[in-house]
């Protein structure tokens, strides 16, 4: 099994690029499975129904989110009916919609698993490891886990407890691609998947708009980039099909239609 895992799309642009490349890129690539965390499609904030439709169109199999999940009111109407769409599983209290789901592709079953991590994070949830304790108790052999959260240390302490597990937990929330891709006991890893975007810009938004607010002290919203180089930021792991155990993870990414270097890291 190979699937691609695309970071963040943030907004318009982002989506736009992906709508664009994913076609050819799951061709190119043989994938027969692909995430992508679309939290930030609508104008940086959640995904409301015009979004998935196109993020689904295009060849997202799954599409996970994060702590804007709720970002568009919208989503209460369409949620519980989008086979394609997960939320983070450790929301507390009721919520609409699921936090995990099971998908078949290539003749295989494949399950994924979206979670808020807790340091730093504004959201109040339930502890991402007790969940997944009891979300293991039925699981597939292949693993996804979307871990939405903040802290570096947090992420890989995920992976080390679940190591073994589940087949791979991938990092979401920073915008920034990392550089440190590993199979941890058959567990693929890595801190942050980056994003789909802008190029030149502050995570995905208008370095103006972010400098107002961090350095000039102004009440302020971070506004979207959309002119310039456009960047594509994805995982491509590839699984054992009835072991679940993760074989090989590379980041890639794309900037301006050129494709940035990594090394694939296999078992």
């Amino acid at each position: 099994m190979r699937v691609l895992f695309f970071g963040d799309v943030v907004g318009e642009i982002g989506l736009r690029e992906l709508q664009a490349s994913l076609p050819r890129l799951k061709k190119k690539l043989s994938a027969d499975f692909v995430i992508v965390n679309g939290e930030n499609c609508c104008k940086g904030s959640g995904l409301t129904f015009k979004e998935y439709q196109a993020l689904v169109e295009a060849g997202a199999d799954c599409i996970t989110l994060g702590n804007h999940w709720h970002g568009r009111d919208q989503i209460d109407d369409y949620i519980q009916e989008a086979e394609h769409l997960i939320r983070p599983l450790n929301l507390q209290g009721f919520v609409r919609g699921e936090g995990t789901a099971y998908f078949s592709a290539a003749g295989v079953d494949i399950q994924v698993t979206n979670l808020l991590g807790q340091a730093f994070m504004k959201t109040t949830v339930d502890s991402p490891y007790e969940v997944m304790e009891e979300l293991l108790e039925e699981s597939c052999p292949i693993h996804i886990v979307d871990f939405h959260a903040d802290s570096t240390s947090e992420k890989r302490l995920f992976a080390e407890v679940f190591k073994g597990r589940v087949s791979a937990v991938i990092g979401t929330h920073t915008h920034v691609q990392t550089a440190d891709e590993c199979i941890i006991e058959g567990t693929g890893y890595l801190t942050d998947a980056g994003f789909c975007g802008m190029a030149d810009s502050v995570i995905g938004y208008l370095p103006q708009s972010v400098k107002e607010i961090f350095v000039d002290k102004k009440p302020g919203r971070f506004l979207i980039a959309e002119e310039g180089p456009t960047e594509l930021d994805f995982v491509l792991m590839e699984f054992d099909d009835s072991t679940g155990e993760c074989l090989s993870i590379e980041p890639i990414r794309i900037v301006a239609g050129k494709e940035i270097q990594h090394v694939t890291h296999h078992l």
